[in-house]
């Protein structure tokens, strides 16, 4: 049986300050049998403590089993931040128990070299990014505030207005990660969007926090577009389409029978008429499904089906389903659904193609 024990990391290399007429030093203790392996590890040393900083308590969870201790820990950024340093300077190699031992110095020259290397680094477009590269820079960003926390005397004020900047870096690539992106791109190019009552450009991407957003476009010549998407976290979504000429345009219904007024009414949102003699068709189908019968009360599924023809030809199709509808309440939600649906089948794509194609006759 495995047994799970937590124990608090002591780090073997130490980091300790220095204090001289100069400035203070940073400072970590390597051993290993050669001189190249005690500077790795006193290098090492440095990075695991500053690592410490921005993680807090290092835990290491350690599995005891009958083949013996076997310890494992996320150690990412104390392993990374090895390669962060600017400036480390290193003691000679002294004998010490059949070991070298190495001490690894970082000044406070040496500090603010490594801030500012931070900085440069963090200095990126993040649209030009993979999301791993941005997990990098915030890892870099981390490093550097807590690094900024040693910084002594006149090179303060310098490592404070750095990590700053880095806070900065940092807050807005986790805006990027968190947040969802949000394109247009629409046809004409001189469309104007409005994005929750704000104008925004085409073709350019918004990073928006996730949530529903609603969206009118407009164009001269053009339909005026209104709609709403939903936004997730770390999404990239693209609105894409061309507007629809404004110009006259009819079509014929079939099959609403039960709510004429309904589909005349969202047909006039678009500024389209109804014309018996129309080339293009909607065409609703209902089916009621009768599901039970509880205190007296009859309970369907209703179905219900638009299709755009074009000259008889199928062009376009949407469907919708309520799956328990009281029997007082057929004639009501049967309106809302030719509603819904003709303002579907007239705002998407094929929708829209339809129209157009009327529309060149």
């Amino acid at each position: 049986m495995l047994v799970h024990v937590a124990i608090t990391l002591i780090v073997v290399a130490s980091l300790v300050f220095s204090t001289s007429a100069v400035a203070a030093t940073l400072t970590a203790t390597g051993y290993g049998s050669s001189e190249r392996e005690a500077r790795s590890q006193a290098l090492q040393g440095l990075s695991q403590n500053i690592a410490t900083e921005i993680e807090g308590e290092i835990e290491v969870r350690t599995t005891i089993d009958a083949d013996g201790a076997r310890e494992e820990m996320d150690e990412r950024i104390a392993a990374r931040s090895a390669g962060y340093f600017e400036g480390v300077e290193y003691s000679e190699a002294e004998q010490v128990n059949g070991e070298k031992r190495v001490e690894a110095r970082l000044s406070q020259d040496a500090l603010l070299q490594t801030l500012r290397q931070l900085r440069r680094s963090a200095d990126r477009e993040l649209d030009a990014m993979s999301n791993h590269e941005i997990g990098e820079l915030i890892d870099r960003a981390d490093f550097g505030i807590a690094l900024a926390g040693y910084a002594r005397g006149g090179q303060r004020t310098q490592a404070e207005e750095i990590a700053a900047e880095l806070e900065e870096k940092r807050a807005a690539a986790m805006r990027f990660l968190d947040f969802g992106h949000l394109t247009f791109d629409i046809q004409p190019d001189q469309a104007q969007i409005l994005l929750e009552g704000e104008r925004i450009d085409n073709r350019q991407r918004q990073l928006l926090p996730p949530g529903v957003y609603r969206y009118r476009i407009e164009a001269d010549g053009y339909r005026t577009e209104t709609a709403s998407m939903r936004l997730s976290a770390h999404s990239n979504e693209t609105i894409s389409f061309a507007m629809v000429p404004d110009v006259a345009a009819s079509v014929r219904l079939e099959g609403t029978d039960c709510c004429p007024r309904a589909a005349r009414r969202a047909l006039g949102e678009y500024g389209i008429s109804v014309d018996d003699n129309s080339a293009v068709t909607l065409r609703f189908t209902f089916n009621q499904e009768h599901l039970a019968e509880i205190g007296g009360q009859s309970y369907y599924r209703l179905q219900a089906e638009v299709e755009g023809l074009y000259e008889g030809q199928v062009m376009a199709s949407n469907r919708a389903t309520l799956r328990r509808v009281a029997e007082g309440q057929l004639d009501s939600r049967s309106t809302a659904l030719v509603e819904a649906l003709t303002r579907a089948i007239i705002s998407g794509e094929d929708g829209k193609a339809m129209l157009s194609k009327a529309s060149e006759e």
